[in-house]
């Protein structure tokens, strides 16, 4: 049985969770230098002043800026770190007192976990006092980051603590590319591209993580041209009263993702099946019933169901989206809303006789204060997170008294038993699990039931949420076959579920707005930010969240989903070619890009599944072109084309109108995909054609792919 890192350890004080190359530590000392180092990777301390400094055997990757970079604050007053005065040496580092600008001197531990990833930890003198901890390194002008978040770009959010989305959530924007450099990252999870580690990778051929789970910022050479930076709160428990973070040695990006893989979980690898494509709906509606196989079902479920046999369409996964349970919200208690969804037994046997797996939606959070509600049952106990007191009322703007506390044990027993027994009950093998980011209380003055405050557990929640539903999913199905699909995430996440990239546009304001492309733009950008952050599987809501208003944005994200980690359609509105909320309804040419995505996900399952079985040791399924040749500056920030698995570069096109498109080739030869006989030698830019119903992808000549 594979094993997982515990939710302390993954939430608290890392652990190893495989070991990629055991470490063998050599420490070498002069009057100037301590250097501590493996046959991969050595760490300089330089004694005065106090400064450290990472190679890759001679290459430089990495230096802290040459005086004060290593900082605490106290009371309003920010401390340096200045110099080495004594050294102790372990098996695998060294244990330094640094004298600070207080007179006191700091602890500073610095040792190789593995011979590529080295871990320090500064303990400044009297923790229990500090208010924030951070550092700072050199950036050159050439150096690129990559990761930290899956959004574009930190924004304004549209009304913080109540919609704690950011507004280019609903109105996105042309901005953002795969280098994060120039730009300043919050470490705070934010609704609803909420995928964040503070974590991130240069093209120097280095990663550096930062432990634990306070609220944080990156400063990317904003602020100062020549410096990364960053800054972190402190908190209550041990783990965050000082600076911890750990150093990757590459210098290839997928070696960087194997060592940040086996410290902080190695990323979960969903089934065969999820790797079919996936139908939902927002809402299914209350109406009359049609029939499927002579019993009355939701109308929407059989329409889904009977068009996708009409069109030759092949199943796959069916996801019944929130509201379909019993009581407010939709999700009140754990059992279905007949009103919504007559005879389920019979409608859920009929989607698995056609080959369908079923999938349902979950957060933690206790809806409704009637009888018999999750709501009423958690307060009782005493399961609630921390806030204003009063009757639970699940809402986006006015819900009081929902959020449940993850960090009470007991809580986290009650909910799992409850959602494992409707797993079981109903043979559930996909939780959609949603919501993991907002209303959380995340204040200084909000204790929660460990302890810690809301400034701790804040960007904890996802993972802490996460952990209760694979939990459930795991006891309902003990040989792992199911999926855990999460929009939320934080440090661990990735050893629990596999994402999605939140409610993207494709119209403006809640899509009550003018329909908008750059919703598809974003998609294609986060899907490989997400690569470069350790979350190898990503999928997204095909044509928008937000319903499209445009029909030629639909077909070009079906084909962009057709090529990402996980082809789900589904979202407010319809999305369906045969019921179309654009000119014509039934829109032939749209049912024939619909069939041909769908179907051809499927002859490409076998190799699909055969690269995500590369996921834990650090490749992703859509790997950044910066993965495919770190020499060739014309791909260091390539953001519009990617590899899908190892023998396929795809170019999508996201800008409506737009049947042509320029595609830079990297070394090697390459032959079309759609028809073999064309040739191209890399490494060049060539215009191609892009139909609305092709999307350019390219196979590695010599290289075997399942064929259209």
């Amino acid at each position: 049985m594979r094993r997982f890192p515990s939710l302390l350890l993954v939430l608290v004080a890392w652990s190893i969770a495989s070991a990629t190359e055991p470490a063998s530590v050599r420490i070498r000392q002069t009057s100037s230098r301590i250097r501590v180092q493996t046959p991969r990777g050595t760490a300089d301390v330089y004694r005065k002043p106090y400064r450290l400094t990472f190679r890759s055997r001679s290459r430089l990757l990495t230096q802290e800026l040459p005086s004060g970079a290593c900082t605490y604050e106290r009371g309003g007053t920010t401390h340096h770190l200045t110099s080495v005065s004594g050294v102790s040496t372990t098996s695998d580092g060294v244990v330094l007192g640094v004298d600070t600008d207080e007179g006191t001197p700091a602890t500073v531990t610095i040792r190789w976990l593995t011979s590529r990833t080295a871990e320090v930890v500064v303990q400044p003198p009297a923790p229990e006092t500090l208010q924030a901890v951070g550092d700072r390194f050199v950036s050159p002008p050439n150096e690129a980051i990559y990761g930290l978040t899956e959004r574009l770009r930190d924004s304004p959010p549209i009304l913080d603590g109540v919609i704690d989305a950011t507004v280019d959530d609903i109105k996105p924007v042309e901005v953002g590319s795969l280098d994060r450099r120039g730009e300043t990252v919050a470490m705070y999870v934010r609704p609803t591209f909420a995928l964040y580690a503070p974590f991130y990778q240069s093209s120097r051929g280095y990663g550096l993580a930062v432990e634990g789970t306070m609220v944080g910022a990156f400063d990317l050479a904003k602020t100062d041209p020549g410096a990364v930076s960053f800054r972190f709160e402190t908190g209550t428990v041990p783990e965050h009263r000082r600076l911890a973070f750990h150093v990757f040695v590459g210098p290839d990006h997928p070696t960087i993702l194997d060592e940040y893989g086996a410290l902080t979980g190695r990323p979960i690898v969903p089934p065969d099946w999820a790797f079919l494509h996936w139908r939902w709906r927002d809402t299914l509606d209350v109406g009359t019933p049609a029939l499927l196989d002579g019993v009355p079902v939701n109308a929407e479920v059989a329409e889904d169901v009977l068009m996708y046999e009409q069109l030759g369409i092949p199943p796959g996964v069916y996801h019944f989206d929130r509201p379909v349970l019993v009581g407010e919200y939709g999700f009140a208690q754990l059992a279905w809303d007949e009103t919504r969804l007559p005879n389920p037994a019979q409608m859920l046997a009929s989607l698995r006789q056609r080959g369908y797996r079923i999938g349902t939606w979950s957060s933690l959070w206790a809806c409704g204060g009637g009888v018999g509600d999750d709501g009423t049952e958690a307060q009782a106990l005493g399961y609630l997170a921390p806030g204003p007191v009063g009757t639970p009322h699940c809402d986006d703007l006015s819900g009081i008294s929902f959020i449940m506390d993850p960090t009470n044990p007991d809580m986290r027993t009650w909910w799992r038993d409850k959602v494992r027994d409707f797993v079981q009950t109903w043979d559930i093998d996909v939780i959609k699990l949603d919501r993991g980011e907002e209303h959380i209380p995340s204040q200084a003055t909000d204790v929660w039931s460990d302890g810690r405050t809301g400034r701790e557990v804040r960007n904890a929640y996802p993972t802490l949420q996460a952990q209760i539903h694979y939990d459930a999913l795991l006891a309902a199905h003990p040989d792992h076959d199911f999926v855990l699909f999460t929009r939320a995430g934080y440090t661990g996440t990735p050893a629990l579920a596999t994402v999605w990239g939140g409610d993207i546009a494709g119209s403006e304001s809640f899509g009550g707005g003018p329909g908008t492309d750059l919703g598809l733009r974003s998609a294609i950008i986060s899907q490989l930010r997400a690569a470069f952050m350790g979350y190898p599987i990503w999928g997204s809501d095909t044509g928008g969240y937000y319903e499209f208003k445009d029909r030629e944005v639909f077909a070009r994200w079906i084909e962009f989903s057709a090529f990402s980690g996980i082809m789900e359609i589904g979202g407010h509105g319809t999305h369906a070619p045969w019921a179309m909320p654009t000119t014509p309804t039934y829109d032939q040419q749209m049912i024939d890009i619909y069939k041909r995505y769908t179907q051809l996900r499927a002859t490409l399952q076998p190799y699909i599944v055969a690269a995500a079985q590369q996921a834990p040791s650090g490749l992703p399924l859509a790997r950044p072109m910066p993965f495919v040749d770190q020499r060739d500056p014309k791909l260091r920030d390539r953001w519009d084309e990617y590899m899908f698995g190892p023998d396929l570069l795809v170019a999508p096109i996201w800008k409506v109108g737009q049947k042509t498109r320029d595609v830079y080739f990297p070394r090697g030869a390459w032959h079309s995909y759609w028809n073999p006989t064309q040739h191209y030698r890399g490494r060049r830019t060539l215009t191609v054609d892009a139909p609305l119903d092709t999307i350019p992808v390219f196979v590695r000549d010599g290289a075997t792919v399942p064929t259209p």
